[in-house]
C-alpha cells in the first residue's frame, strides 16, 4: 500500500490549499500523521462544522496558530510520474 501525504494550509482567508508532499508505505508514519490531524484540524472541523457552514466561524481561526497540517489518507497503487519522494520519518515534513 502506498499512501500519499498531503500538506493542508490556508490560502487567502477562507480557502484550504492541498499539496501532495510525499508518500510512505510505513503504517506507523501514516498513523502518526493522521492522529496529529485528527486531534488538531479534525477536532476543529468536528466542533465547528455548523458554524463554518453558516459563516459564523472561519477556517482562518484554526490556522491563526498553525501554519499547516498533514494528512495521509489517499491510497494509490503507484506513484510513477508523480515526482513525490518517499517519507521515512515525519521530521522530513
Amino acid at each position: 500500500m502506498i499512501t500519499i501525504i498531503t500538506k493542508i494550509e490556508l490560502e487567502g482567508t477562507d480557502n484550504l490549499n492541498y499539496t501532495d508532499v510525499g508518500y510512505t508505505t510505513d503504517i506507523s508514519i501514516i498513523n502518526e500523521i493522521n492522529e496529529a490531524y485528527d486531534v488538531s484540524l479534525g477536532v476543529f472541523l468536528g466542533e465547528n462544522r455548523t458554524k463554518l457552514e453558516i459563516g459564523e466561524v472561519s477556517i482562518s481561526t484554526f490556522f491563526s496558530g498553525v501554519s499547516y497540517v498533514n494528512e495521509a489518507r489517499t491510497e494509490v497503487d503507484t506513484i510513477e510520474g508523480s515526482g513525490l519522494t518517499e517519507i521515512t520519518n515525519t521530521n522530513q515534513l
